[in-house]
């Protein structure tokens, strides 16, 4: 389980922000076809502390769960 460096959480999250473009969807709102996505992403940050970095393992060390 990854968890933080800083903290020991083990939740994290990463925003990004894009176009989605849809060609085709039903008439539930579902997503049949989109085109390519231009996506930009942010850094992963620690849910709790918000430690920061541009790939989880600067954020985050992976722990062995005992429980698994």
């Amino acid at each position: 389980m990854w968890k933080c460096k800083k903290c020991s959480c083990n939740r994290f999250y990463q925003t990004f922000r894009g176009i989605l473009s849809i060609e085709k969807a039903d008439k539930n709102q579902e997503i049949i076809k989109s085109r390519d996505d231009i996506l930009k992403y942010s850094k992963f940050y620690c849910e709790e502390c918000k430690k920061s970095g541009w790939t989880l393992d600067e954020v985050a060390k992976w722990e062995e769960d005992m429980n698994e």
